[in-house]
């Protein structure tokens, strides 16, 4: 058998640098994933949260110029406190903080399942096939391996979270005309997009250190939804369970049991959600002091002598001028109850530093997880 010596044989191309060799294996696995028809389904219906908060900042804007172009629009703010609807300019910290507050809040419905359907082959088929020394075998570190593993995921939510942001943080400040709201808003935004980092790394490390831990991609599939939506059920149970406090308001330290209801505390430090509910707040206890201020006044005028007309109804003297303070009703205690559980499924009030400290603690396990994994297995078996 003829044996050819080839000799030596010159490299003529170009050698990249160290930094951007990750680089190769997330482009190759952002190629395979995109095929899926999960992952383009998962994109197509994570426009639609995106739409929203575009289309809101933009309807603010032209709120703000008072544009007739959406006068016939204007019904939808009916329900909003009379001091924004008159100077909509003086909340637009309040409405954008909200406005992103919610995006996150539904956009992290599709960042999880997108981990979901994206993360669990990136290493547990590594090891299924015993691919792990072939590409260490390149001029590959683990660190390298590691990175353009997690930039498959980053690339992913990348396009579900920061991409949105920033295109309807566009939009926004261009329909608004004003200058002034760059000095607004730049802090939601830097914050939103710190969100998203933190989402990113968080979320990734996690599902690849579960990916690490089994060859069948199956079993880590049902690992990483045990962590996210049986540990979410769990929490929202528990909170419900609760007993109710003075003000019909439950306990909150329930919802740290779930891995979503920590991110989204911590996106709401991000983007300042705290000080915009509290601007709110203090908005609807104004209007309800001044509704109460006008009953109590119409009631008074009742209760001197001639009929008093209240919406379109005539009333007479109730023979008293001291109005009868009204009796607490069932209902009303009903209602009041309904009104802490919304106000308690659109905000959270334990500290964030227990947030924090969890996706701190779950971060540090799964790097060291993926750590001792990786190395006990990247030989040949």
């Amino acid at each position: 058998m003829p044996i050819f010596d080839q000799g030596y044989q010159h490299w003529r191309g170009t050698v990249g640098s160290r930094t951007w060799r990750w680089w190769a294996i997330t482009w190759q696995g952002v190629k395979v994933q995109i095929q899926s028809r999960w992952v383009k389904i998962l994109l197509a219906m994570s426009v639609a949260p995106s739409l929203a908060l575009a289309a809101f900042l933009i309807f603010w804007g032209l709120v703000e110029q008072q544009s007739s172009f959406i006068q016939p629009l204007l019904g939808l703010l009916q329900g909003l406190p009379e001091e924004v609807r008159s100077g909509p300019k003086g909340y637009r910290f309040m409405i954008w903080t909200l406005a992103f507050n919610f995006f996150i809040m539904f956009q992290l419905f599709f960042s999880m399942m997108l981990v979901l359907v994206v993360g669990p082959d990136l290493i547990s088929k590594d090891l299924r096939f015993n691919a792990l020394p072939l590409y260490l075998s390149r001029p590959l570190r683990r660190l390298d391996y590691f990175l353009g593993k997690l930039g498959v995921i980053g690339f992913y939510l990348v396009l579900v979270t920061a991409a949105p942001i920033a295109i309807a943080y566009v939009l926004g400040v261009a329909f608004s005309m004003d200058v002034t709201v760059l000095a607004d808003t730049w802090r939601i935004a830097a914050g939103a997009m710190l969100w998203s980092l933190v989402v990113i790394v968080s979320a990734g490390t996690l599902m690849l250190a579960i990916s690490s831990l089994s060859r069948n991609s199956r079993y880590v599939s049902i690992i990483f939804v045990v962590w996210w939506f049986v540990l979410s059920t769990a929490s929202t149970s528990v909170w419900s369970a609760m007993p109710r406090g003075p003000d019909q308001a439950r306990p909150d330290w329930p919802r740290v049991i779930s891995y979503t209801n920590n991110l989204w505390r911590i996106g709401e430090v991000c983007i300042g959600t705290e000080a915009a509910w509290a601007q709110w707040d203090q908005l609807l206890q104004s209007a309800q002091k001044t509704a109460a201020a006008g009953a109590a006044m119409a009631t008074g005028m009742g209760g001197r002598g001639g009929p008093v007309r209240i919406g379109g109804v005539v009333t007479g003297n109730s023979g008293s001028s001291r109005p009868r303070p009204r009796p607490v009703r069932e209902d009303d205690e009903a209602s009041a109850a309904r009104e802490a559980d919304q106000r308690g499924s659109l905000r959270q009030t334990f500290p964030w530093q227990w947030s924090a400290a969890v996706l701190a603690g779950v971060f540090l396990l799964s790097v060291l997880i993926l750590t001792t994994r990786v190395r006990s297995l990247d030989r040949l078996k």
